[in-house]
């Protein structure tokens, strides 16, 4: 509890002249400053007045530290606890820590110990608070975009698309060639802002749990070969080779598999912007004895390694030479997110001028 401007501090020791050094010491500091001799006690003041910081002596008749340090994390949002101990500290500041402890302070200490700590607790505290309110507002944020992109975009941009649709059957040959491709052009923009509202939504759908919940088996070659065979298409009209290299025995892997087939033609996908007709992508699989890792790897354009770090990123893209304006930005943040569901890695390696390869790790 604040008591006006003044932060309540608790300080929990069965020592009382420890209690009284420290509540003197702390009130010079400008502190509210309450104690308890053992445990329970303690546990009741701090549920009843919400200190924002306590001390709390390791060794105590009756309830030990820890069981307080266990109790006052789960029931006080924001406390910062820090554990006093005369003892041998390094293992116990560790499990205290483990248990929700901020920081430890051995006995003896000095007044300015004491307050140094506090002032650090303190402040650690207002970082903690801070970082909760944004990643809040980052949620609340997000939530609102997501409500938007669902009823303020989608609907407007199917009925866009079928107007153009429509317009084009209509009028037929009446336009010439340079309305036709006015018109195209308006399609394929219309097309690519709905790839990326559904991408956007595909991502919450991730992030809110709601794909790649039920997972079973799954053959790592099976979900490769339909992700080729989808993509094989793609690649001959781009006049670019497409290898694959994955024995049928592989072990099998927990998963979601539409989900999957879509991270790796999406990879497949991408790679098929940035590769020029007579280049190559292969896909390859090596296993050990607790991974499977797939690399997808292309003789593409490269990404510069100023660009590598942000590529999963929302939003971001490489701009190509040929196709500048493809993609929502929002397919390879997909794929992260899609591979962090199924508790695997996705990695990235490139060189500019020389190709880029994609690697998926997925635990077996």
């Amino acid at each position: 509890m604040m008591n006006d401007q003044q932060p309540l501090i608790l300080v929990i020791d069965d020592e009382e002249s420890l209690r009284d050094g420290c509540k003197q010491t702390l009130e010079k500091s400008g502190f509210v400053v309450m104690t308890a001799g053992e445990g329970t006690e303690g546990i009741n003041i701090a549920r009843e007045h919400k200190p924002v910081l306590a001390f709390i002596d390791l060794k105590m008749p009756g309830m030990s530290g820890m069981e307080i340090i266990d109790i006052l994390f789960r029931d006080i949002p924001d406390i910062v606890l820090i554990m006093i101990t005369g003892y041998a500290a390094i293992d116990s500041a560790v499990e205290a820590i483990k248990k929700g402890a901020y920081d430890y302070l051995p006995k003896p200490f000095s007044p300015d110990q004491l307050r140094t700590v506090t002032r650090r607790g303190l402040n650690y505290r207002e970082l903690k608070i801070e970082a909760r309110r944004l990643r809040e507002e980052k949620e609340r944020m997000e939530k609102a975009f997501i409500t938007f992109v669902s009823h303020e975009m989608r609907s407007p941009l199917v009925v866009i698309q079928q107007s153009i649709e429509s317009l084009k059957i209509m009028l037929g040959d009446r336009f010439d060639a340079e309305a036709k491709e006015v018109i195209e052009r308006c399609g394929t923009r219309v097309q690519r802002l709905q790839e990326m509202v559904e991408h956007w939504l595909d991502i919450s759908r991730v992030e809110g749990g709601n794909i790649a919940q039920n997972k079973v088996p799954l053959s790592l070659s099976s979900i490769i070969a339909r992700s080729a065979e989808e993509m094989t298409p793609v690649c001959q009209t781009k006049g670019i080779s497409l290898e694959i290299h994955a024995p049928d025995d592989l072990k099998k892997i927990n998963g979601d598999e539409e989900s999957l087939v879509r991270v790796f033609a999406n990879i497949i996908g991408n790679a098929t912007k940035y590769t020029p007709e007579g280049g190559k992508i292969t896909v390859s699989v090596q296993t050990d004895e607790h991974y499977a890792n797939v690399s997808i790897s292309d003789t593409g354009t490269g990404i510069p390694q100023d660009k590598l770090p942000f590529i999963f990123d929302p939003f971001f893209r490489v701009k190509g030479k040929e196709d500048r304006y493809q993609g929502s930005g929002l397919g390879l943040t997909f794929c992260k997110r899609i591979m962090d569901a199924h508790n695997g890695k996705m990695e990235a390696m490139s060189k500019e001028g020389e190709g880029t390869t994609i690697t998926l790790k997925f635990p077996l």
